[in-house]
């Protein structure tokens, strides 16, 4: 656990003040970020290694049995190549497996990025103020998978 926690800590201080606001849905210090990510007990991390170094991470943690919260973090320059979408699309699959009925996240409005994805798995939303709370029925995600069209290579 230490050894994640440590890289967490390391992918949290990589964040830029937008990352960092849209991930956190605030600007906490760097001793804020060492705090949360010294705590950290996630049920599932998913990271994405680009040149040597963790770029993404999709933190899963329980809320209640069935139901799990997702968070997702990109460093500033690697955003807008899909590292997002790809730990969100495996996250939820292995979310599901695992048995978790539900998934739960919540951002700013300004998140259109999370938004995107997140309405394409089928999400509810509830727009609260300047955030947004989400919820994903899993078993529908694994259902879209199950019948999605093979992609190019599995042609």
């Amino acid at each position: 656990m230490s050894l994640l926690r440590s890289q967490l800590k390391v992918h949290y201080r990589s964040l830029g003040p937008r990352s960092r606001r849209l991930r956190f849905l605030g600007e906490p210090s760097t001793e804020a970020l060492d705090r949360l990510a010294d705590r950290a007990d996630p049920e599932l991390v998913l990271e994405l290694v680009e040149e040597g170094a963790v770029r993404a991470v999709l933190e899963a943690y329980a809320t209640s049995p069935g139901h799990v919260e997702v968070a997702i973090s990109v460093e500033d320059g690697y955003q807008g190549r899909g590292l997002g979408r790809a730990l969100f699309e495996e996250g939820l699959v292995l979310l599901a497996s695992r048995g978790f009925r539900t998934a739960d996240l919540v951002c700013l409005r300004e998140n259109t990025a999370l938004l995107h994805l997140v309405s394409r798995a089928g999400a509810r939303l509830r727009m609260e103020g300047g955030e947004v709370h989400i919820s994903i029925e899993l078993g529908q995600v694994l259902d879209h998978v199950r019948g999605a069209e093979p992609g190019p290579a599995a042609q």
